[in-house]
């Protein structure tokens, strides 16, 4: 009974050990998660100490306000575009780099994996200079090759701001998606793409029955990922463009930074942080679930 009763301490003091590791955590998000909600329902700005209840009307005026409806549609051009270019040029770089006959991979990798490992700040600043519509090397090499006769304004430009984020937004992740992609290729059995060669299947066959069977959880994660990872940027649209000019490139982010920091209408602020809040948790309840079921399979 002795050794019975020390097994069973031994076994529950683990959950002792990470006990005050949790209670930090959990304080640390939801304090603030809870705060955030609880502060929606008032209205609450800098100019006025008192939080004066309004209930749903603060998100009935925000789904009404033009203002916000222009940074929801620009998060929706943003994150799409952002993932798909991402994940396009990603994969297909890592289907390259997982060729046996390609030379110097280990260099191409190091090489192709700088943007990730650069700060997105030091990033986002060289892209600035990059674009400027005056000394900007970009436009020299756009106007020396013939592609344009004058420079460009991108980051200065209604219809180019959002677009030269989401251009270093994707500079920025691909190399992830190369490193997640080609870790899952090096699983998929050599024998199985041999014994389809022997059958008679080209390239493209061998990869539809043999390949993105093994990769396509791995691509599904990879997608949610990114999605939930852009969902949240911020730091790219700050640096480049600052939601300008006007508010043409102005994400959920970007948004809720301007109405708590710049307006300081925190109850705004936090309304609109709310709304961001359940879309990133549909996105992430998708990503667990998938995780959860790819792990089972």
């Amino acid at each position: 009974m002795k050794i019975k009763r020390k097994k069973l301490n031994h076994k529950n003091s683990g959950m002792l050990f990470i006990l005050p590791a949790l209670l930090v955590v959990a304080s640390v998000m939801l304090f603030p998660l809870v705060y955030n909600i609880v502060l929606s329902f008032f209205e609450k700005t800098i100019y006025s100490p008192e939080w004066k209840f309004v209930g749903l009307e603060q998100y009935q005026h925000l789904l009404m306000s033009d203002s916000f409806l222009n940074a929801l549609k620009n998060t929706i051009v943003w994150t799409f575009f952002s993932v798909l270019f991402q994940f396009a040029i990603g994969f297909a770089c890592a289907l390259v780099l997982s060729q046996d006959r390609v030379k110097f991979r280990g260099v191409w990798r190091c090489l192709i994996m700088l943007p990730w490992v650069l700060p997105a700040v030091i990033g986002s600043m060289v892209w600035k200079w990059m674009y400027h519509s005056d000394f900007g090397i970009l436009n020299q090499i756009l106007i020396t090759a013939g592609f344009i006769d004058k420079a460009l304004p991108w980051t200065g430009s209604k219809s180019l701001a959002l677009i030269s984020a989401i251009i270093v937004n994707t500079w920025k992740m691909f190399p992830l998606v190369i490193l997640y992609i080609e870790a899952s290729l090096q699983s998929v059995p050599k024998s199985l793409e041999d014994a389809a060669v022997v059958d008679g299947a080209n390239s493209w066959n061998c990869f539809k029955v043999v390949t993105w069977p093994h990769i396509a959880g791995t691509c599904k994660t990879v997608v949610l990922l990114l999605t939930i990872w852009t969902l949240n940027a911020f730091t790219f649209i700050f640096v480049l463009t600052g939601g300008g000019p006007g508010t043409s490139s102005q994400v959920l982010s970007m948004f809720i930074y301007k109405e708590a920091f710049q307006n300081f209408n925190f109850g705004n602020a936090a309304t609109a942080s709310s709304i961001l809040f359940i879309i990133v948790a549909i996105f992430s309840t998708i990503y667990i679930k998938s995780s959860i079921g790819g792990d089972e399979s």
